[in-house]
C-alpha cells in the first residue's frame, strides 16, 4: 500500500521514481570491490652505503580499489640495518585513491647484504608489501709498517696498506731498513726508519720515496698535519734524557725545528689542530709506573704531562675528545698483557679499553674504530703479527690483519 502510495504522487508531481528492493543499499555500498593496496617504490634497493653514515627512502601507500580500509598497521621485518623514521599510514583508514607514507631508513652497522620487508595491512582484506634490500660498506684504507727481522735480514722491512676491513694488502715500499711508524694525508704516506734515522714519503698512488730528513737519533713515531710532519728522537747515541720532539715543513729541503729536548726515550707521536703529544715509557731516572703522555701546543712552550704513572706507554693517537696509547705489558712484563687504552684531552684518569694482548705497539683512531698493531712473538715464531679493531668503547674486538712480519706502526684514511 505504500508503495502504491508513493508512486501515485510521483506521477502526481510529474517524477519518475525506482523503489529499491530489499538490501539494495548494502550492495550499492560494496560497488567498486574491496581495498587494493600498493607501495610504490616496491620493490627497493637503497644500494651501498657505507658503515657510519645512513639513507632514507618515502614509500607512498595508495588504495586503488573501491572501499576504504580499515585501520593500518604498518611493521618492518628483517636487518636491523632498516628501521622506521616517519609514518602516516599507520591507524589510518585509507580510503578509495587515498595515499599516506612511510619513511624508511638504511643504516647498516656491518659490511655485507641486508635484506628487510615492509608491511602495510588492515583488518579488511587489504595487504602491502614492499621488498627493501642495501649494501653495508666500507671506505678508506689501512696502513702499517713491518719491519720484518731486519737484524738478521736488513733491508726488509715493508710499507703495507690494505682497504680498511683488512682486504686486497699490497706493499707500498719495500726494501726498508727498519720502518717503525708510520702517518697517512690526503695524498701521501709517511714513515720513520729506526734504523736509518730518516722519515720518508711517498705518493699513495705510487711513485718515488722521498727523504725529508736524514741523520736522526732513532726516529721512534711520526704524525703529520696540513703543514708538517712531527716525529720523536728516541735518542742521540742510547743515552737518557737525549731524545726530541722534532717537525719538518712537508715541502721537501725545509729546515727540521727541534720543538721538545731533553726526553726520556719518547715513542709514539700525534698531533691535533692545537697540540703534539708523545708518549715517554719511563721518566729520566727510570722509575716503575713513570711512564706519562705529555702534551705541546703547536705554537711554542713548555711540555706538560696530561696523563702520568703509566707502564710503558708506547704508541699514542688522538681524536677530537680523547688520546689512545698502547702499553706494551705491565710492569712485571707477563705474557698477554698489553692494553688499548684512553683518557680525556682534558686530562682525567686513563681508561684500559682493550686487554690481553700480546705486544701491541701503534695505534690510530677514526670516527668509529681504534685499530692497533701486535707484534706478537715474531721474533720466536715469525708471521703471527696482527692488525686489530675495535669500537671506540673497547668492544667487538675484531682481527683485520695476521700473519704477519712484525708489524709497528699503524695509520687510517677515510678515502
Amino acid at each position: 500500500m505504500t508503495h502504491t502510495l508513493i508512486r501515485r504522487a510521483a506521477v502526481a508531481a510529474g517524477t519518475t521514481v525506482v523503489v529499491l528492493g530489499a538490501g539494495a543499499g548494502a550492495a550499492a555500498a560494496s560497488t567498486g570491490g574491496a581495498p587494493v593496496l600498493a607501495f610504490t617504490p616496491s620493490p627497493h634497493d637503497f644500494g651501498p652505503v657505507t658503515i657510519g653514515q645512513n639513507t632514507t627512502q618515502a614509500f607512498t601507500l595508495k588504495n586503488t580499489g573501491g572501499q576504504a580500509t580499515s585501520a593500518l598497521a604498518v611493521h618492518l621485518a628483517g636487518s636491523g640495518a632498516f628501521t622506521i623514521t616517519a609514518n602516516t599510514c599507520a591507524g589510518t583508514s585509507l580510503g578509495p585513491g587515498k595515499s599516506c607514507t612511510v619513511t624508511v631508513r638504511f643504516a647498516p652497522a656491518a659490511t655485507g647484504a641486508a635484506a628487510g620487508t615492509l608491511t602495510a595491512a588492515g583488518v579488511r582484506p587489504a595487504l602491502a608489501t614492499a621488498a627493501l634490500t642495501g649494501t653495508g660498506t666500507i671506505t678508506g684504507h689501512l696502513y702499517w709498517a713491518s719491519y720484518a727481522d731486519a737484524t738478521e735480514h736488513p733491508n726488509t722491512g715493508t710499507i703495507n696498506a690494505a682497504g680498511l676491513d683488512g682486504s686486497n694488502p699490497t706493499t707500498l715500499a719495500s726494501e726498508q731498513n727498519e720502518p717503525i711508524a708510520v702517518a697517512v694525508d690526503g695524498n701521501n704516506i709517511y714513515w720513520a726508519d729506526y734504523l736509518a734515522g730518516t722519515i720518508n714519503e711517498e705518493p699513495l698512488a705510487g711513485g718515488t720515496v722521498t727523504t725529508l730528513a736524514s741523520q736522526q737519533g732513532h726516529p721512534n713515531g711520526v704524525a703529520v698535519d696540513a703543514n708538517n710532519i712531527y716525529w720523536t728522537n728516541e735518542s742521540v747515541n742510547g743515552a737518557p734524557n737525549t731524545g726530541t720532539i722534532n717537525e719538518v715543513p712537508l715541502k721537501p729541503g725545509g729546515t727540521v725545528t727541534t720543538l721538545a729536548s731533553g726526553q726520556n726515550y719518547p715513542a709514539g707521536v700525534a698531533v691535533d689542530a692545537n697540540n703534539i703529544y708523545w708518549a715517554t715509557p719511563v721518566d729520566g731516572n727510570e722509575e716503575a709506573n713513570s711512564g706519562a703522555i705529555n702534551e705541546l701546543p703547536l705554537t711554542g712552550g713548555n711540555p706538560k704531562i696530561l696523563v702520568s704513572g703509566l707502564t710503558d706507554p708506547n704508541g699514542v693517537a688522538v681524536d677530537a675528545n680523547h688520546i689512545y696509547w698502547t702499553t706494551l705489558f705491565d710492569e712485571a712484563g707477563s705474557a698477554n698483557s698489553g692494553t688499548i687504552n684512553e683518557a680525556p684531552l682534558t686530562g682525567g684518569n686513563p681508561t684500559t679499553l682493550v686487554s690481553g694482548q700480546s705486544y701491541p705497539i701503534g695505534v690510530a683512531v677514526d670516527a668509529n674504530h681504534i685499530y692497533w698493531t701486535d707484534v706478537a712473538d715474531t721474533f720466536e715464531h715469525p708471521s703471527t703479527g696482527t692488525i686489530n679493531e675495535a669500537g671506540l668503547n673497547g668492544t667487538n674486538q675484531t682481527t683485520l690483519a695476521s700473519g704477519l712480519d712484525f708489524p709497528t706502526g699503524v695509520a687510517v684514511s677515510s678515502s
